[in-house]
Parts: C-alpha cells; sequence; structure tokens
C-alpha cells in the first residue's frame, strides 16, 4: 500500500514556525534587559508573535487532512481511532513533562514547593492543541460528519474570540480546579489557554478543510482549484485585517477587562490575517516553485514534535547542575544570540534528519531508539541528583 501524499505546503509553514519559534527562545533566554527594551526587540517581538497562531493553525490543517484520510476508521472506532487518541494523550503528557518543576523524582517528592506546582499545571502550546484537537475528535464521533464538525467547529472558534476579554476577568482558580482553571486564561502562568488560542487551530481546520474540497474537485479538472482557493484565502486575510482595526475601537469600548496586546479580539484577527496570507505564500511557493524532499524546513515541519521537545530541553531543561538559561542569564547581545540560535537550528536539523531516517529504514531500530530513550529518561528522573 502507498502511503498518501504529505501536503507540503503545510509541512513548509510547520517548519518555519519551529525555525522562528527556537530563534525566539533563545532571544528570550539570553539577550539583555536593556536589548529587550530597544525598538528593534520589540519589532521582532511582534514578528515572533506570529509563531504560535502559525505552530497552531498548520497543527488544524494536518488534522483536516488526517481525518479526511481515516474518516471511515475514525468513525467507526477503527484502530487509527485509538492510535490517534493515544497521540494526543502523549503530546498532552508531554506537555506536562516539559514543566516539571525539576526533572527529578526527589527533588518533586521532597523538595519542589507548592508554586512549582502551580506553574506545572500552565496551559502551554503542547497542552492547547493536544486538548483542542481532542475536543474536535469527540465532536467529529458525535456529528458523525466533516461538514457539521467544520460548521461546528467555526462557530466554537467564533465564540471563543468574542468571549475571551469575558474569560479573562474570571479568576477560575477561586472556581475550578488549577488543572481545569489552568486551560481558561492566563491569569495564573498559562502561556496559551484555550481562549483564544484554540481558536486558531480550529481556524486552520476549517481551512484545511476548505482545501481538501477545493482538491477534491480538482481531481477532475487539469487546472485544479486549489490555486483559486488559496487566493481567496489571501483576500479573506485581507478582509480580517481590515476588520480587525475597524473593530478595534469597538472592543475597547464593550469589554470592561480589555488589553489589546494579550486577549483582545483585535487581536486575534490580525494575527489570524497575517497567518492565512502566510499560509497562502507557503502554498503558491510549493506549487510554483516547488519543495525539495530533502529541504531542511519541511523535514523540521515533519519532524515539529521532535524538535520542539529537544530545543526547549536544551534551552530550558533543569535536569541537574546545568541550566543553560541560567548560565547565560540574559548576558548576550544579538550576535551572540545569533550564533546560538544557529548552533542550535544546525542541531535540530541534525537530530530531525536522524531521527527520520530511522523511522523510514528499520521498525526495530526506531523501537529500539525509542526504548533506549524512554530508559535514559527514566534513570535520569529516578537516579539523577536531587539537589
Amino acid at each position: 500500500m502507498v502511503a498518501p501524499k504529505r501536503v507540503e505546503f503545510i509541512d513548509l509553514l510547520r517548519g518555519w514556525a519551529v525555525i522562528v519559534m527556537i530563534e525566539t527562545h533563545v532571544m528570550n533566554a539570553t539577550l539583555t534587559q536593556e536589548t529587550m527594551a530597544g525598538s528593534v526587540f520589540q519589532f521582532l517581538k511582534f514578528l515572533n508573535g506570529l509563531v504560535a497562531p502559525s505552530f497552531l493553525f498548520a497543527s488544524g490543517m494536518a488534522y483536516a487532512v488526517t481525518t479526511r484520510r481515516k474518516l471511515n476508521d475514525y468513525l467507526s472506532f477503527g484502530p487509527p481511532l485509538f492510535k490517534q487518541i493515544g497521540r494526543l494523550l502523549f503530546i498532552l503528557a508531554l506537555g506536562y513533562m516539559l514543566h516539571l518543576p525539576k526533572f527529578n523524582f526527589t527533588h518533586l517528592l521532597h523538595l519542589a514547593g507548592e508554586r512549582p506546582w502551580q506553574v506545572f499545571f500552565q496551559s502551554d502550546v503542547l497542552h492547547c492543541i493536544a486538548v483542542s484537537l481532542l475536543i474536535m475528535q469527540g465532536l467529529l464521533l458525535l456529528l458523525k460528519n466533516e461538514r457539521r464538525l467544520y460548521a461546528t467547529v467555526g462557530g466554537l472558534a467564533l465564540v471563543i474570540v468574542i468571549m475571551t476579554p469575558v474569560m479573562w476577568g474570571i479568576d477560575f482558580w477561586k472556581y475550578l480546579p488549577v488543572p481545569i482553571a489552568a486551560y481558561m486564561n492566563g491569569q495564573h502562568f498559562s502561556l496559551f489557554p484555550l481562549f483564544p488560542w484554540s481558536a486558531f487551530l480550529f481556524a486552520g481546520a476549517i481551512a484545511g478543510y476548505f482545501y481538501l474540497r477545493a482538491k477534491d474537485v480538482s481531481a477532475s479538472k487539469p487546472q485544479g482549484r486549489e490555486p483559486k482557493m488559496m487566493k481567496s484565502l489571501a483576500w479573506v486575510a485581507l478582509g480580517i485585517i481590515a476588520i480587525s482595526f475597524a473593530f478595534e475601537p469597538v472592543a475597547a469600548s464593550i469589554y470592561s477587562v480589555y488589553d489589546y496586546w494579550r486577549f483582545s479580539p483585535s487581536f486575534f484577527l490580525l494575527r489570524l490575517g497575517l497567518v492565512l496570507l502566510l499560509c497562502s505564500g507557503m502554498f503558491f511557493y510549493e506549487r510554483y516553485r516547488g519543495v525539495s524532499a530533502r529541504s531542511p524546513i519541511t523535514l523540521v515541519g515533519r519532524e515539529s514534535l521532535l524538535v520542539y521537545t529537544a530545543h526547549l530541553l536544551l534551552i530550558f531543561g533543569n535536569f541537574g547542575a546545568f541550566n543553560f538559561r541560567d548560565r547565560v542569564n540574559h548576558t548576550y547581545g544579538y550576535m551572540g544570540a545569533l550564533i546560538t540560535t544557529l548552533i542550535l537550528l544546525v542541531l535540530m536539523y541534525v537530530l530531525a534528519r536522524t531521527w527520520n531516517r530511522i523511522k523510514h529504514s528499520s521498525l526495530r531500530l526506531k523501537l529500539a531508539v525509542n526504548l533506549g530513550t524512554l530508559a535514559s529518561f527514566l534513570g535520569v528522573f529516578f537516579f539523577g541528583p536531587g539537589e
């Protein structure tokens, strides 16, 4: 059986998002406070702010493509459904693992205080992706139909965007258990709560659905409908950007709790419009310029979960005496941060390429690497230094 062809422009979008994400994390962890206060960094901060929306949007598009291929299995409770749910639960567990106060059993059992555990329950991007996709998986099983699914998800996304300032005005720690309250807003530690971040993923899934519809029509037409659909997407993006500016004065006046840069519907719409333009641009680049099978960017996009996890562990990981972020402690200028970024990008490319080759060369080798990695992490967790 021939494996279905990947939609390369989605990998391209996700690959660029991960690459810029690495730069973002390096800059945030290493630059001096004086450098970060400058106007150059503020502009860079705005551009870097498109990383997470792009990553979430691409995850939603990838879900739409995968679901179309496995729809019957999902609806009939076939093995692919349980494999998908297991994968999403693994992503959720990985998200929590990355926020352990310290990757050491003794430390967690005896030394970690209350605040680190509160930080542990924050909703980060992996949590948001996993929970949002689990919600979509549940809706699909309930609605039994793609069209109804994406219509419902579209309405849900609209409600989330509109209700976000209201939700951010409520301290859910007073009413819900902390692990659940963390998904509601960013009042306490959460960087990517469901309000509004899940709406980027839902928007990506809807865009993926319309792309697949255009692709279905293209099967009988030599010219294809996808370019027309993606051009329409670009025009929709420009319209959303225009609406974001027009709606801002109204939004600022109707919400009692309002912060444009953190949780306003206007800023959400601006970023969504820009991400839609990026997505359309990636499609036309792939269609007319082509993407090499050896492209480092699409390779990173295909192995985004591994690269995401590995680069965070290298920058922020706290396994023992050495912690890169604490050692650097905001002492770099742009040159030092850029060199660090380039080194880390090379390491992540080598890691992604190696793992990609292992996956496609030998199932036995893949299993051995997985078990060896698991054993190593368990060894560090249970027997590493606790101080």
